[in-house]
């Protein structure tokens, strides 16, 4: 697990009566003194997240935070918790989502395009949609495969535990051709954010304290057959001028 460990001092009144009478009535107090006791670190489920895991440790004193740069767990709906996992699978109403994210998203599940992809996070939402029909989704893991979007052009979005990739796959030099990817417009839809454009085609999404919620980098465009050539490859909005290869943009959440 990526991450740091940092061990606090006393979160506890230093005198040793009011140490004790509160560790009595406290779950951080409680796992002090298993700690104590067993020689062993005890972890306090109380004060899990995402990303961090705390220990009571064995002097009876201290604490241990174990910090990941990656959820280790994610909630579940009756608010306990489970592992991270990414994997898509078909939901009740037709849409298509992992299943066990740290944010809410979800994928077409096919039809008008209109919602291609909805994340959210807290009640705040971006929702982005394509610019014409979808056909059902191929499922590959953590992969929805719309084939043919456009003659030899496939949609591919990847989820993530934190967010999602989108990728344009351009199968032939005619499909490269066509004019109709020189510029691709989506749809957007936001709820609770307000959304501003960074340099070279990133994105933002902003709450109303105007700290980001979700981000989204530049956009990269490739040749499959190897690496692109300095100063070749990168583009915010056309596809048009790229050989046959493939289109990707993220979106991810903002962790702080």
């Amino acid at each position: 697990m990526l991450g740091t460990v940092v061990t606090v001092g006393p979160l506890l009144a230093p005198q040793t009566a009011i140490a004790a009478e509160s560790s009595d009535r406290s779950a951080s107090g409680r796992a002090l003194a298993q700690a104590a006791a067993s020689g062993e670190q005890v972890e306090i489920p109380q004060e899990r997240t995402e990303h961090e895991t705390v220990f009571a440790n064995p002097d009876g004193r201290t604490f241990t935070l174990r910090k990941s740069v990656v959820p280790v767990r994610v909630k579940k709906d009756d608010g306990g918790w489970t592992n991270p996992d990414a994997t898509l699978v078909k939901r009740a109403d037709g849409s298509v989502g992992p299943r066990a994210a740290a944010v809410d998203l979800s994928f077409s599940g096919g039809g008008d395009g209109k919602k291609l992809v909805t994340i959210a996070e807290d009640g705040r939402s971006v929702t982005l949609g394509w610019p014409g029909k979808l056909p059902a989704p191929r499922l590959e893991g953590t992969r929805a495969v719309y084939e043919d979007v456009r003659p030899d052009v496939n949609l591919i979005l990847t989820a993530t535990v934190e967010g999602f990739r989108q990728l344009l796959e351009v199968e032939t030099l005619k499909a490269a051709k066509d004019p109709a990817l020189a510029s691709l417009t989506y749809a957007m839809d936001v709820e609770g954010l307000r959304v501003r454009e960074g340099s070279a085609g990133s994105m933002e999404a902003l709450d109303g304290n105007g700290n980001v919620v979700f981000r989204s980098p530049s956009a990269r465009m490739w040749n499959s057959a190897g690496q692109a050539r300095d100063g070749e490859g990168l583009s915010a909005q056309s596809l048009g001028a790229a050989p046959p290869g493939r289109h990707s943009g993220r979106c991810d959440p903002v962790r702080r």
